[in-house]
């Protein structure tokens, strides 16, 4: 018997609602706090986020969770992986455009290189090509986009393969894919794979670090479809969970490739799944669906801003204030201006007898 995400949802599923808002706040908060963190590095302060990195792995555990909530019943009615895929690219693509043209500004105005360069660069980097150099970023202007690229991977490969994996079976594809995660960790020094543009030799290196998140997001995210409960701790608390978490990495008696490890494996899960066991009050639900959007447009556009205004004013506090509020409006003004909304899917119609 086939135990995926086409079974029927039991009584108890229906206990939260289909729009889980908390794991749209905790989006939201993933992304101020990768801000923060790129903050202290452009900056060169020691902020409370220096492993603020790690959240990307949450970024892509999320995206496995409510795609295997929402989606892969879709999947299963017969959307094909290239249309599922085309239709997330269609989404994301606004987020791609969003970050490289900031970032194109900037290069322009610095001189970067010259114009043609730069335009071919920008059609690239629209274009989700990577730089395959391996030497300097994964795309060429907005840093960030890399993640997009291998978000974009996993769900291809969840629309072809993943979604007719059992259920029962995959905790053993995440446990193969942990310890691929703990070799590859342990082989660059640190959970800060696919940043870097690849090559022949690092082009592998991105993936068990996207695998073993978006694996046990999609585990956890069939479970809870199937009725799965457990007790919850009060919303506003389980929020605190994972940012107190990832604050308290660099002081555990463990090194920096252990410690890394022991966050993304065992802690961020329990986390993630620690907030969808928790129940905003419904008039909550608005205010953090809101944020989990805003997250979208702050995380492509934070890491230019933060630069251009340390280059532009220097590297004072007030200024880093000063960069801080530019990225959070800058990123508002696109919220407003672009639709970052994900439209709906529908299976084919199933051939007339």
């Amino acid at each position: 018997m086939n135990d995926t995400a086409t079974a029927p949802a039991t009584p108890a599923a229906q206990v939260h609602p289909q729009r889980l808002s908390q794991l749209d706040g905790l989006r939201g908060l993933a992304a101020i706090v990768i801000m923060l963190y790129h903050l202290a590095a452009v900056y060169h302060t020691h902020g409370p986020f220096t492993r603020g990195y790690l959240f990307v792995d949450l970024f892509f555990l999320l995206s496995g969770f409510v795609l295997a909530v929402s989606t892969e019943k879709k999947l299963n009615a017969g959307i094909g992986a290239f249309e599922f895929t085309r239709a997330r690219f269609v989404r994301l693509w606004p987020l791609v455009a969003v970050g490289a043209g900031v970032a194109v500004v900037r290069a322009f105005v610095i001189g970067m290189a010259d114009p043609l360069t730069l335009l071919w660069w920008l059609a690239l980097d629209l274009a989700m090509i990577p730089a395959l150099s391996g030497t300097g970023p994964f795309y060429r202007f907005n840093g960030p986009q890399w993640t997009l690229f291998y978000e974009l991977l996993a769900n291809f490969l969840h629309a072809l393969l993943l979604r007719r994996v059992p259920t029962r079976w995959l905790p053993v594809l995440a446990l193969i894919l942990g310890v691929w995660l703990a070799y590859t960790v342990n082989l660059h020094g640190g959970d800060t794979m696919g940043v870097s543009a690849p090559n022949w030799k690092t082009w592998w290196m991105g993936l068990p670090r996207v695998g073993w998140s978006y694996v046990v997001g999609v585990w956890l995210g069939r479970i809870y479809k199937q009725g799965l409960r457990s007790p919850g701790l009060p919303w506003w608390l389980a929020l605190l969970v994972p940012i107190a978490g990832i604050m308290a990495v660099p002081y555990l008696p463990l090194g920096h490739v252990a410690g890394d490890l022991v966050f993304v494996i065992p802690f961020l899960p329990a986390a993630a799944w620690l907030v969808a066991m928790s129940q905003p009050p419904k008039a909550m639900g608005p205010a953090l669906e809101w944020l989990g959007s805003y997250s979208l447009p702050l995380y492509c556009v934070h890491l230019t801003v933060l630069v251009s205004v340390s280059e532009l004013l220097g590297r004072a506090g007030c200024v880093q204030a000063v960069a801080v509020v530019a990225a959070m409006v800058l990123a508002y003004v696109f919220s407003r201006l672009v639709s970052f909304a994900n439209k709906p899917l529908q299976p084919k119609a199933a051939p007339a007898a």
